[in-house]
């Protein structure tokens, strides 16, 4: 059953044109992500469903009745009520029952106490009444409900004493997201609900959403938090939205496909076009060689000519490269750090070497953005040594960018950080899409986004070799990130960086540096492995890496360390296999696109109707290829969605 439908949305601000006829469908129980580059127009859909906005035209219709959550990026509190008060005011409705039903339970005793059976009768029915609405809302769980909400989001017993309005603006987020989680509304409309997410609750807010029963609409780009929750993509670019079955990694490739399709289409038609208008153009005087040209002519003009493939705008990224430093990069022996009473982490000990590319990770918390003040030099150790290798040149980016001036502008900062004219330092900066009067805007009024670009391009300025980089990928989308990733890989230096982003990480990293309840380790292995480790389980895989020695005998250890072995060894060849077989399909489904584009030319030349036979044979051709594609396309998505049921 439909739940939602948006029937032709169009949304212009003056000359933009940010929405041009979009329609959706979204039915009970579906979960559908909305991509697309920044300023495509999500958040403005979202808000125009909420009713926050109206639509200059179109209607949006939802199913009568159905109660509707909304996720802002930019949440707003005005009150002055602790987490606690928030989020119970969050299920009022919950409690309004209790209370009444504790009203009621006096009544009835007085009521039986006066011998008044008429009106004893009456509250009994009242109080069955609502013990039936309480208990279908969740009323006798809600205490359990409330503090596993919270505690999956990350907050801690304090924190529930806290004033929303002290909160940071990444809090404020969970906040709002664990109030709309309480409510249960039977559509969510999430925006971007992985922003300020650490790993745990990232995991905890997929698996509630995968095994929550609701609607959910969610803008994100986070690909494998996709990958995980949504079986449909709804792509808006230009405008236009345009619908793909199956999770992001599905829709990707269903893109590269159609994508390459249209660009060898175009290009085949294009060339065809042109060795027609060339022999038009050279055709001889003679009388038989005119008439061809005419009716060439008059042919091409028939033909319905197909639209140049476009490409999007994507920052263009390259590092500065100051040169090879000493194999030791960096050195941590036995450092700790404190905050008063508070220690974060205690005899951290490891090295970084030339070449290492590391992911930092951990707790929202747990010290990370310390840890990399500490290697900066902008913060001080409370005990130990810590020591950067010779010739090691640091390039830092600042996930909070405090080095940019907000009273300067995207030029000035170039000009400023390197001494380049201000026609090189335009050249630059379009490499980061801040192009014609943009480059004068005022640093203090940038987005979230164009800050992220403006401080990225500052640091690939920066001549370093050892780059350190702090939430690199916050408010970059999809494609903005996969040009970070190629970056990255051909950057010859050394690279620490922490990310959300567990697809940025898995392409990134080849070793782990985990902070982790006071402790520092580092693990020489990629990110898939080290999550292939840690799902394994606790004490297991603890005992395993020899963090807790004892616990176990060495013949028990060696023989869990078999059975591990064996069973990631299982799991990566079925992996192979599963994947092997997606791409035999990705490579029969694009031989089939390009016949399909062939037969379309054919249908679009009038001269193939000359013979009804003919025509005949190539439109039951076309149908048979479409109807063969339809089918590769579902055996795809069935082993693609088998491979996502394996652990990552």
């Amino acid at each position: 059953m439909s739940i939602l439908n948006l029937n032709n949305i169009h949304k212009a601000y003056g000359e933009n044109k940010v929405l041009a006829g979009v329609s959706l469908q979204l039915h009970q129980g579906e979960k559908v992500g909305l991509v697309g580059p920044n300023g495509a127009g999500k958040t403005t859909l979202l808000k125009i469903i909420a009713g926050e906005e109206e639509a200059d035209e179109g209607q949006v219709f939802l199913s009568r009745g159905t109660s509707l959550g909304y996720l802002e990026q930019k949440p707003v509190f005005l009150n002055r009520a602790t987490l606690r008060e928030y989020l119970r005011d969050a299920v009022r409705d919950i409690l309004f029952i209790k209370e009444e039903l504790s009203v009621l339970e006096q009544e009835m005793s007085l009521s039986g106490t006066s011998g008044d059976h008429a009106v004893l009768d009456s509250l009994m029915k009242r109080y069955g009444h609502l013990s039936q609405l309480y208990e279908n809302k969740g009323g006798y769980t809600l205490e359990s409900r409330f503090k596993t909400v919270a505690r999956g989001l990350g907050f801690k017993e304090y924190d529930l004493g806290r004033c929303v309005e002290e909160f940071s603006g990444g809090e404020k987020t969970r906040v709002q997201l664990a109030a709309l989680i309480l409510k249960e509304p039977e559509l969510l409309l999430l925006d971007e609900p992985t922003n300020y997410l650490d790993l745990e609750a990232l995991e905890w807010l997929e698996n509630y959403l995968r095994n929550w029963p609701g609607a959910l609409l969610v803008v994100s780009h986070d690909r494998y938090f996709l990958d995980r929750v949504v079986s449909r993509i709804a792509s808006l670019e230009r405008g236009e939205l345009k619908c793909y079955r199956g999770n992001y990694s599905a829709y990707a490739a269903q893109q590269q496909l159609e994508r390459a399709s249209q660009e060898k289409a175009y290009n085949k038609q294009q060339a065809a076009v042109k060795k027609e208008l060339d022999f038009i153009r050279t055709a001889s005087a003679d009388e038989r060689t005119k008439r061809q040209a005419h009716s060439r002519e008059k042919r091409l003009g028939k033909i319905q000519l197909l639209s140049q493939p476009r490409s999007d705008k994507v920052i263009n990224l390259n590092f500065t490269f100051a040169g090879r430093s000493s194999r030791l990069v960096l050195s941590f022996d036995k450092v700790s750090k404190s905050f008063g009473e508070t220690k974060l982490f205690a005899e951290a000990t490891f090295e970084i070497e030339w070449g290492d590319r590391v992911a930092l990770v951990g707790p929202n918390g747990a010290g990370k953005t310390t840890l990399l003040r500490l290697i900066t030099g902008e913060d001080f150790q409370s005990s130990g040594r810590i020591r950067v290798g010779h010739g090691v040149r640091i390039a830092y980016f600042d996930q909070e960018q405090k080095r940019l001036d907000l009273n300067s502008t995207p030029l000035d900062t170039v000009m400023g950080q390197t001494g380049l004219k201000e026609a090189e330092a335009r050249q630059h900066l379009s490499r980061f899409l801040f192009r014609g009067e943009e480059v004068f805007k005022n640093v203090g009024d940038l987005s979230g986004g164009e800050r992220s670009r403006l401080a990225l391009a500052k640091v690939a300025l920066s001549e370093g070799n050892f780059l350190i980089l702090d939430e690199p990928t916050n408010h970059l989308d999809v494609k903005g990130v996969e040009e970070l990733e190629t970056a990255l890989a051909g950057y010859p230096g050394t690279l620490l960086v922490v990310s959300h982003d567990r697809y940025f990480m898995a392409r990134t990293a080849t070793k782990i540096l985990e902070i982790r309840e006071g402790q520092v380790r580092l693990y020489k292995e990629t990110y898939q492995e080290f999550e292939e480790a840690r799902a394994a389980g606790g004490k297991k895989t603890a005992a395993v890496r020899g963090e807790r020695p004892g616990a176990i005998s060495r013949r028990e250890k060696r023989e869990m360390e078999r059975e591990e072995r064996e069973q990631l060894l299982a799991l990566r060849r079925e992996k192979r296999r599963l994947e092997k077989l997606l791409a035999g399909l990705e490579e029969e489904i694009h031989k089939k696109e390009e016949k399909i584009s062939l037969l379309q030319e054919q249908l679009a030349n009038p001269g193939t109707y000359d013979n009804f036979e003919a025509a005949r044979r190539v439109t039951e051709e076309f149908k048979a290829a479409r109807h063969r594609v339809g089918l590769l396309y579902e055996e795809w998505e069935k082993l693609a969605a088998e491979l996502e049921e394996l652990p990552s």
